[in-house]
């Protein structure tokens, strides 16, 4: 049984351990709040310009007659149909083809303390790499933390760049040579298809692990009823040709696909090592009762063998 002296010592140690983290935890609740203010702020503008896109691919791959010049064709292809543009022909970042080679952009925290919120989401990223492996096709990694890159380390994959120091609020800037890598390497056919391993910020208490296809863009379709469709068109006039404006907001809308996860991924890093923080402390706390009722055993029964020695002593003296 350890001895009062060593209790005590132990008790001191873990009341600094709680002390830091309920500091730690502290922090994160005050930065979860910016954090997920930035999330929910960014979710329109994304769904905004992803209906955009959707307007912008429908009116491109059915123009009308006076719209034929702006695909290039001449007037009697325009005059005789409405021919279908292939996506290719519209932008290399619409390109579908057979996939032989996938890229993985997996995100991941760069400090750990955030329970399991990097293992969950490494596992998926696992799980969904062996699935690709298994159906005969390679796999690249971009990295992004520190805690990715650590356990990429012993995985039998390619990582293309690695990527770190992003901060806790990153600005669109510090997210475009990610996009730069993956686009460069989509375009240049050395991967077919690129995905996204992100952890979803549903709430304080869920963070969901989410593979989210990023290239070849898939612009969202719309609703086939004559009806609702009439509802929720609105004509929106592009000025230069809609060709132009289409080429000129797909690569912003991979920068805004990325920039919108590595929110989620702060979010939700933020949350976890709240809570993860939290149980810390509770647990600290806990045990700190055990062990102070294991020092005042070891205090009484320390107490009453001085006595018992006293009184041995003084009965031995009389007689």
């Amino acid at each position: 049984m350890a001895t009062a002296r060593e209790i005590r010592r132990r008790m001191g140690s873990i009341r600094n351990i709680r002390q830091i983290t309920r500091a730690m935890e502290l922090i994160a609740v005050t930065r979860l709040r910016r954090a997920q203010q930035r999330v929910v702020a960014t979710r329109p503008y994304a769904d905004k310009m992803r209906q955009v896109l959707g307007d912008l691919v429908e009116r491109i791959d059915v123009p009308e007659t006076a719209g034929a010049a702006d695909l290039g064709v001449n007037a009697a292809e325009g005059a005789e149909g409405r021919a279908e543009v292939p996506s290719v022909a519209l932008h290399p970042l619409l390109d579908r083809r057979p996939v032989t080679r996938i890229g993985v952009i997996l995100l991941t925290t760069d400090r750990g303390l955030c329970g399991a919120l990097n293992s969950n989401t490494i596992r998926a990223a696992l799980q969904f790499i062996y699935a690709q492996q298994n159906a005969g096709r390679g796999v690249e990694l971009i990295i992004v933390g520190r805690k990715g890159l650590q356990a990429a380390v012993r995985l039998p994959v390619t990582v293309t760049a690695e990527f770190s120091g992003l901060g806790d609020y990153p600005s669109l800037t510090q997210i475009t040579p990610i996009v730069r890598v993956a686009t460069d390497a989509f375009t240049s056919r050395a991967v077919d298809e690129v995905v996204l391993i992100y952890p979803r910020f549903i709430s304080t208490l869920r963070q969901e692990p989410t593979v989210l296809p990023l290239l070849p863009i898939q612009p969202p379709e719309r609703d086939a009823a004559p009806e609702a469709r009439q509802e929720a068109e609105i004509d929106y006039i592009y000025e230069p040709a809609p060709r132009t404006v289409l080429a000129a907001i797909l690569p912003r809308f991979v920068e805004v696909q990325v920039y919108q996860a590595v929110l989620e991924m702060i979010a939700s890093e933020f949350s976890a090592r709240m809570v993860a923080m939290r149980n810390a402390t509770d647990n600290a706390g806990e045990l700190l009762e055990d062990l102070q009722l294991g020092y005042n055993k070891a205090r009484q029964s320390t107490i009453t063998r001085e006595i018992i020695e006293v009184s041995a002593g003084a009965s031995a003296q009389a007689s």
